[in-house]
């Protein structure tokens, strides 16, 4: 098979593509060295794979190395005895860079020249990680970079927060120069700023770049990697704003601003203006549609009135005739009261005989009524009498009751007596008897013995027992460590045993961790997974080596989470609290999502037999976490190696990054962005797999085990001996003790006998007084209670004697009762007497009587006439006063109307005019509103389009104003772009141009329109997206940009990796031409970023080289680097050639 080695280069360590950053949760890749020109080195910890086995690793490089004699301190470069002055920098012009664990710099510091500043280096040294660096350290946002989103994402792998620092050159009235400082912390993407060395905000740091007129985000001023292909996709209309904001002064692009809103408010006006005229004219129509019905209107109303008019006068009217009426009822009146008064004189003497029996009964009613109260005076006297008998004869009950008490009393007393004379005689004979002597201290002498020989048992068995405590301790902790040894030993002899035997011997830390996470699932979200070591296996044994040949020793190790906030939780518990590093990664995606990059039937094609993922087993998210991070379903495996066929195949579907074939590893580094060319391949041997293998069991591990277990039975033998020994001693001592506690019971009892004999027969001498005091006590008490029956007795027949005395007095008070009511009936029988009398004279008056209602009869009845009358009046009178309330002056007017005329005249008036207004067909009242209000707003609409008239006439005559100053600005301006960007495509013997395009009817559609032509045949072409090739764009690109260097407003420009792309001859022309113009007298700052050069290039003294450099061969000490001293050392070896 011919040979692949033109094609491949073996390296022992290969990259990745060599600007993609790592991402912070998951990412674990090797780490480089980084070292810039000026001599300051960042270091970054270099983690070593295991698989490679060639034990090459990368030198560290400290940026604490005194820096080479020939350079100066601060690190700045020489530069062929130019050595530029603070002057030359342009105010805001980048002085000083510095970054602390930002991307993939641990430290590093760039000092940048005034003028053409040429970044250049391999890829994947960190040439674009400056770039990131100018635009995060100034304020700005990441997407102006067109990478990560989040600023936390720029934090170094492993570390918590990156600074960044960055000087600007001063203003001419400045102190000095300005240094802006950065804090980005990765756990909440939060940043923290300072100015000048105190602490300030992002506000502050964004006015001070708008005043330096720094626009990071001016794609003509700050053309990123990431942006190259964004410019050539800017619309004519933005990069028309773009150019002006880069190179027009401030003044011009206020004045665009300023056209751009008052063609905006003057499109506006017109707008309106017009729309006022339509609204009007429209008004104006229906108001004269409304006329008619406005006439006819006010027609029926005229009617109304006048009906309104006569009912008001209908009102006068009836008023009038019920005030007249009114009289003539209370003349009636009066007639009937002097009628009853002549009939009255009349029937005198007929009547007098009747009012004198009258007076007579008037008489005897008192009596009759004071007769009955004496009555029942007498009787609530005779009530009371009853009361006092009974309340007499309750208290004599009461004493009665009380001697029969005392009798009681005094029996009890002297059945006391002979109780005390009995035990007198008792305490008198026992005293004669005295009990033997009783010693207290003899007695608790023996007590004491017998008591001290119990606390001696006591104590023999609670050592006994605490031993015993002791044994069942050690005899638990010997069974668990026994249970623990036979699980040990069964996961020894088991497959998964054998794995975490492994992983303990690989890392101790994760097998740690796994056995935590064991235990504590459930403290997550979702199911945590411990390595990948333990949890996947190979399908096929075959293919083994070649999948672990893909992998790190961290892939096999981590442990692996499904959602951040489990990640973070994880990560506290293994680093802070077990203080166990163990890498930890976080997969959310969906193993399903995953997909292979060729369908698997076509892999025989390319000499592969499958994908990597193909041949692993595990849970899912184990899975997607390795596709995620090591490409496993994209990443081909095969037992014989490929062919050269085979391998241009592979090269050309552009899929496939690694593959693993026969005994060696392939990987593809690819860089699109510099065509399709831009690709790299490694090469390494695959080395023998270390996991996911079947190991026989570790002999001197079993063998160990057993002997602890061994070990383990003979202790708890030991112990059980032990114990049963301790029982039989225990039995002993308690037999012991309950003899010992009988002896000392019966000792007490004892005791206690003789002490109580002994205290009783002393207390005899007390008691004996104290029982003969009680008797006599006793014998006085009968005494008094006999006092307390004589004296109840006494007052018993006291009360026996009042109770006869009220007796007497009620019989007499019946008697009172008697004659008073026989008084009673003589007065009633006088009454019914006089009654009878005045009953019959009146029916002899009977007639007189009858005439004399009658009269009165008709005065009631005209009074009620009368009233009625009057109320009516009042009634019509109110109503008169409602009608003229509003225009009192009205009355006479309804008075007029009213006169001569009678109701009826005034309804038959009433019913004409109504009668007319059938005739007149109603209109909604609404229509006279409608009517009045349009008028108004006609007035109104009127008076606004006069006004908006003279403001659209206004904005018209400032907007031309403003656009015979703003204009010819603008096309010199183009102009001298144009010339700039013709002359330089005329040096590579192409064509260019640049218009703008004008639109009269709005500012916000002018445009530049960039034309090139890059072969003779050709029309000049608009450069987009879609016309020009990718070279072409990037030419076109930098052409533009170089015309725009003499006019820029903007202290500095950077453009990134611009000349990728370009042929030899185009790329030599265009760097010819940027060194011309970027190192003028005068210009400002440029910075191009490359990593490559052609050979023989233009330089210019006023050119300044960073150079940035990594790999294994980097001295340890970065500020010893010397370039010139290679330069002379190589010039000495050509020369010596």
């Amino acid at each position: 098979m011919p040979s692949l080695e033109p094609r491949r280069r073996s390296r022992a360590v290969y990259e990745e593509d060599d600007d993609a950053e790592p991402s912070p949760a998951t990412s674990d890749s090797s780490k480089r060295r980084k070292s810039d020109m000026n001599g300051h080195i960042s270091e970054e910890e270099e983690e070593e794979e295991e698989e490679e086995g060639n034990g090459r690793t990368k030198r560290e490089m400290s940026d604490d190395s005194p820096a080479p004699p020939n350079r100066r301190a601060n690190g700045r470069a020489s530069t062929n005895g130019h050595t530029p002055d603070a002057g030359e920098f342009h105010p805001g012009a980048i002085v000083r860079v510095r970054v602390n664990n930002f991307v993939t710099y641990k430290h590093a510091e760039f000092l940048p020249g005034p003028n053409l500043n040429m970044v250049i280096g391999p890829n994947g040294t960190g040439k674009s990680s400056l770039v990131c660096a100018i635009c995060l350290g100034l304020g700005y946002h990441p997407k102006h970079l067109g990478r990560a989103s989040h600023v936390g994402e720029f934090v170094k792998h492993g570390e918590e927060s990156a600074t960044i620092e960055v000087e600007l050159q001063k203003r001419p009235n400045d102190r000095a120069n300005p240094v802006i400082r950065v804090q980005i912390n990765r756990e909440d993407n939060g940043r923290k700023w300072w100015l000048n060395g105190k602490e300030s905000t992002h506000k502050a740091v964004q006015e001070l770049t708008r005043k330096l007129r720094i626009q990071i985000d001016n794609l003509c001023q700050f053309l990123p990697q990431d942006k190259v292909a964004e410019f050539a996709g800017l619309t004519p209309t933005r990069l028309l704003e773009e150019t002006l904001r880069a190179a027009a002064p401030e003044e011009i692009l206020e004045w665009q601003l300023e056209l751009k809103k008052l063609h905006k408010d003057h499109r506006e006006m017109k707008v309106q203006v017009e729309n006022c005229a339509e609204i009007l004219k429209n008004h104006e129509s229906r108001q004269q549609g409304l006329q008619a019905d406005v006439n006819r209107l006010h027609e029926r109303e005229a009617i109304q009135k006048k009906v309104e008019d006569l009912r008001s006068a209908r009102a006068v009217a009836e008023y009038n005739d019920k005030r007249l009426k009114y009289s003539e009822a209370k003349k009636r009146l009066r007639d009937a009261k002097k009628n009853l008064e002549d009939l009255q004189n009349a029937c005198g003497p007929a009547l007098e005989a009747v009012n004198q029996k009258q007076a007579y009964q008037a008489q005897i009613e008192p009596v009759v009524t004071e007769k009955k109260r004496a009555l029942r005076n007498a009787e609530v006297a005779g009530e009371q009498a009853l009361r006092s008998i009974e309340t007499y004869d309750e208290s004599i009950r009461n004493e009665e009751n009380k001697v029969k008490a005392e009798e009681d009393t005094l029996r009890n007393i002297k059945s006391r007596i002979q109780q005390r004379r009995k035990e007198l005689t008792t305490l008198e004979a026992r005293m004669k008897d005295k009990p033997p002597e009783f010693v207290p201290a003899e007695w608790n002498a023996k007590i004491r013995q017998k008591e001290s020989a119990r606390q001696e048992i006591e104590a023999e068995r609670r050592a006994l027992d605490d031993r015993f405590e002791e044994l069942k301790g050690i005899n638990i902790t010997t069974k668990a460590t026994l249970s623990t040894l036979d699980r040990e030993f069964e996961v020894l002899n088991s497959q998964q045993g054998k794995k975490l035997a492994q992983l303990k011997s690989v890392h101790a830390d994760a097998a740690r961790g796994w056995e935590w996470l064991q235990e504590n699932q459930d403290q997550f979200q979702k199911e945590v997974f411990g390595p990948p070591m333990l949890t996947c296996s190979i399908t096929d044994k075959k293919y083994s080596d070649q999948v672990q040949s893909l992998l790190s020793q961290d892939d096999f190790i981590c442990f692996i989470c499904q959602t951040p906030s489990d990640h973070k939780k994880l990560s506290n518990q293994f680093y802070g609290q077990m203080g166990i590093a163990v890498p930890i990664r976080t997969c959310g995606s969906d193993f399903a999502s995953f997909r292979p990059a060729i369908p698997r039937d076509r892999l025989g094609e390319l000499g592969l037999d499958a994908y990597a993922i193909d041949y692993l087993e595990g849970p899912e998210p184990v899975l997607a976490m390795l596709c995620a991070e090591k490409k496993l379903h994209i990443s081909g495996v095969a037992q014989r190696d490929i062919s050269n066929a085979q391998y241009e195949q592979i090269m050309a579907v552009e899929r496939i990054p690694h593959w693993s074939a026969g005994k060696r590893i392939y990987r593809v580094a690819r860089r699109r962005e510099y065509g399709p060319g831009a690709t790299s391949t490694s090469t390494r041997t695959i080395m023998p797999g270390r996991f996911w293998t079947d190991q026989p069991v570790d002999e001197s591990e079993r063998a160990d085990i057993e002997n602890r277990m061994e070990e383990a039975r003979q202790k708890l033998n030991t112990l059980k001996q032990e114990g049963l020994q301790i029982r039989e001693k225990k039995q002993g001592l308690a037999e012991r003790e309950d003899e010992v506690k009988q002896e000392i019971d019966e000792l007490k009892q004892q005791k206690n006998e003789l002490q109580k004999a002994a205290t009783q027969y002393a207390t005899l001498g007390d008691k004996i007084p104290i029982v003969r005091g009680q008797l006599e006590d006793a014998q006085r008490s009968i005494l008094d209670a006999r006092t307390r029956i004589a004296d109840a007795s006494a007052r018993s027949d006291e009360l026996v004697l009042k109770r006869a005395r009220s007796v007497l007095e009620h019989k007499e008070l019946l008697s009172g009762i008697r004659d008073t009511h026989q008084a009673l009936l003589e007065a009633q029988i006088c009454l019914i007497e006089a009654k009878s009398d005045v009953k019959a004279l009146e029916e002899r008056n009977l007639d007189i009587k009858k005439r004399l209602d009658a009269e009165q009869m008709e005065i009631i009845a005209a009074k009620a006439e009368a009233d009625r009358l009057k109320e009516d009046a009042q009634i019509a009178r109110e109503t008169v006063s409602e009608a003229v309330a509003e225009d009192p002056d009205r009355l006479p007017y309804l008075n007029e109307l009213a006169a001569n005329k009678t109701v009826e005249d005034l309804d038959h008036e009433i019913g004409a005019e109504e009668s007319k207004l059938e005739y007149v067909h109603a209109v909604d009242p609404a229509v006279l509103r409608q009517f009045q209000k349009r008028a108004q707003e006609i007035q109104n609409l009127t008076q606004q389009k006069e006004e908006l008239t003279a403001r659209f006439d206004s904005l018209s005559r400032k907007t031309n104003e403003l656009r015979q100053k703003w204009e010819p600005r603008v096309d010199a301006l183009i102009t001298k772009i144009n010339d700039a960007f013709a002359y330089n495509f005329e040096q590579i013997n192409c064509a260019g141009q640049v218009d703008i395009y004008k639109d009269e009817e709005d500012f916000e559609q002018w445009a530049i329109e960039i034309k090139v032509k890059f072969r003779q045949n050709e029309t000049l072409q608009q450069l987009n997206q879609h016309r020009q090739s990718g070279g072409e764009r990037a030419v076109s690109t930098i052409f533009y940009l170089m015309a725009l260097q003499s006019m820029a407003q903007a202290p500095f420009r950077v453009v990134d990796e611009i000349n990728q792309g370009m042929d030899p001859r185009n790329e030599r022309m265009v760097h010819e031409r940027m060194v011309e113009i970027a190192c003028r007298e005068h210009t400002s700052q440029y910075f191009l970023i490359t990593p490559k050069l052609l050979t023989g290039l233009r330089y210019d003294e006023r050119m300044r080289i960073l150079c940035i450099a990594s790999g294994e061969h980097m001295p340890p000490e970065g500020r010893k680097l010397d370039f010139g001293k290679l330069v002379r050392i190589q010039r000495a070896i050509s020369a010596a050639a």
